[in-house]
C-alpha cells in the first residue's frame, strides 16, 4: 500500500468520534463500536445478506466481497434491492484475506470478518485501527449470534436483530424436538455435495453447517466422520449407499439429472430412488447458514421424513420474505427459490413443494 494513501484514509478516522459501546464478538473479542454505524463492510459470505435482512435493505453496505456479490445476483436480493448489486467488491481475496487498501478506502465504520481461521486474517485491519466484528463459522446454530451481534452494531436495529435471532431460535428448537422424536433406524443416510467434478466429490464433514443441518433435520451424514469439507471418490459414495444425495448452489452443472445419468453413481441407493436434490437459494443459499436456515431446515425435514407433518414450506416462505426483505413473494418467485425444474423429476418434491394450481 502506498504510504501517503494509507496516511490520509488513516486520517479520516481520527476525526470520527470516541467510541460509544463495547461488545463481545463471537470469538470473546472486545470490539468498539463508533457511536454512529452508517457504513459497513463485510468480508464474509453470508453477512451481506444477512445485514441486508436485519437493516431491510443495503443502504449502510459499502463492500463485500465477490462471492457475496454472485449470491446476490444468483438469489433474488438483486432483483428486490437492485442498488445491492453496485456494492463495491474487492474487500478480501481467496480465504478471505483481506484487501486492506480497498477495506480503508470504504470508509467503514465497521468490518465484519472471520474470526475463526486465524489471526493473520483479522490484524491487518485491526492495526488499521478500524473495530472489526468476528463470527464463526460451524453448526448452523451459531447464525443467530450473527443475526443478534449485527443487529447490535447497526445502530437502530437492535430489536430487530434480536427479534430475528428469537425467531431463528424457536424454529431451531421445534425441528430438534421432532428429529428429536424419530428412531434411529427411520432416519435416513445423506450426504452433501460441495463439489462434483468427475469421479472427485466434495463432502461436507463433521463441523461444517449442512452436517449440522442434516443432523439437525433428522437425517444421518454418511460423511459425518470427514474433517470439514473433503475430496472422495464415487467408490466411496457407493460404500457409503447415502438414501438421499444433496447438491449445492455453486456449480451450475450440479443438477440432480447430471447425478441420474452418471453411470459411476447408477448403484447408489439416492439415485436408484430419485431422491437427489439441489438445495434452493433465495437471498442466499440454503445450504449454507444464514437468515434463512429456518427454511431450509423445514425443506430438509420434509424431504426427510414425508410422512411427517410440518408446516407448509410455501406459506413459511412467504411470511419469511415479507418479514426479512419487505417483499411479497409471487408464486413464481417461490418456484424459483425452491428450484422446482430441476427438482421436479426427484421423489416427492411436487408432492412436497408444488404451488396449487391456477385456473
Amino acid at each position: 500500500m502506498r504510504p501517503q494513501f494509507l496516511a490520509s484514509l488513516l486520517a479520516c478516522f481520527a476525526v470520527g468520534g470516541q467510541a460509544a459501546t463495547t461488545v463481545t464478538d463471537q470469538n470473546g473479542r472486545s470490539v468498539k463500536i463508533p457511536d454512529r454505524v452508517e457504513r459497513v463492510a463485510t468480508l464474509v459470505n453470508p453477512a451481506a445478506s444477512m445485514v441486508i435482512a436485519v437493516d431491510q435493505g443495503p443502504a449502510r453496505l459499502v463492500g463485500i466481497n465477490r462471492n457475496s456479490r454472485q449470491e446476490i445476483v444468483d438469489g433474488f436480493i438483486g432483483q428486490i434491492f437492485p442498488s445491492a448489486k453496485r456494492i463495491r467488491i474487492d474487500m478480501s481475496g481467496e480465504n478471505f484475506v483481506p484487501n486492506v487498501e480497498a477495506i480503508l478506502a470504504t470508509r467503514p465504520d465497521i468490518v465484519v470478518q472471520w474470526g475463526d481461521m486465524g489471526n493473520a486474517i483479522v490484524d491487518p485491519i485491526a492495526r488499521t485501527g478500524l473495530p472489526v466484528l468476528t463470527l464463526r463459522y460451524g453448526d448452523s446454530k451459531l447464525a443467530a449470534e450473527w443475526l443478534r451481534l449485527l443487529g447490535i452494531v447497526l445502530t437502530g436495529r437492535s430489536e430487530r436483530g434480536h427479534d430475528l435471532a428469537t425467531h431463528f431460535l424457536e424454529v431451531y428448537g421445534e425441528i430438534a424436538r421432532a428429529s428429536a422424536a424419530i428412531p434411529t433406524t427411520h432416519k435416513p443416510k445423506v450426504v452433501y455435495l460441495h463439489r462434483t467434478q468427475g469421479n472427485s466429490f466434495q463432502v461436507a464433514g463433521n463441523k461444517t453447517g449442512p452436517d449440522s443441518d442434516i443432523r439437525l433435520a433428522g437425517g444421518i451424514n454418511v460423511a459425518a466422520d470427514v474433517p470439514g469439507f473433503a475430496h472422495v471418490g464415487a467408490e466411496q459414495l457407493l460404500d457409503w449407499a447415502p438414501d438421499v444425495v444433496l447438491l449445492n448452489n455453486v456449480e451450475k452443472h450440479a443438477r440432480p439429472a447430471t447425478l441420474y445419468a452418471n453411470p459411476l453413481l447408477a448403484g447408489l441407493p439416492a439415485v436408484k430412488q430419485k431422491r437427489v436434490y439441489v438445495y434452493p437459494q433465495g437471498g442466499f443459499r440454503w445450504e449454507a447458514p444464514s437468515q434463512e436456515s429456518p427454511l431450509a431446515w423445514r425443506w430438509l425435514q420434509a424431504l426427510f421424513h414425508p410422512d411427517l407433518n410440518v408446516s407448509p414450506l410455501r406459506a413459511e416462505m412467504t411470511t419469511a420474505y415479507r418479514e426479512l426483505y419487505g417483499h411479497e413473494a409471487s408464486q413464481t418467485d417461490l418456484d424459483t427459490v425452491l428450484r422446482m425444474a430441476d427438482n421436479a423429476d426427484s421423489l416427492y418434491y411436487r408432492e412436497k413443494f408444488a404451488g396449487k394450481k391456477t385456473k
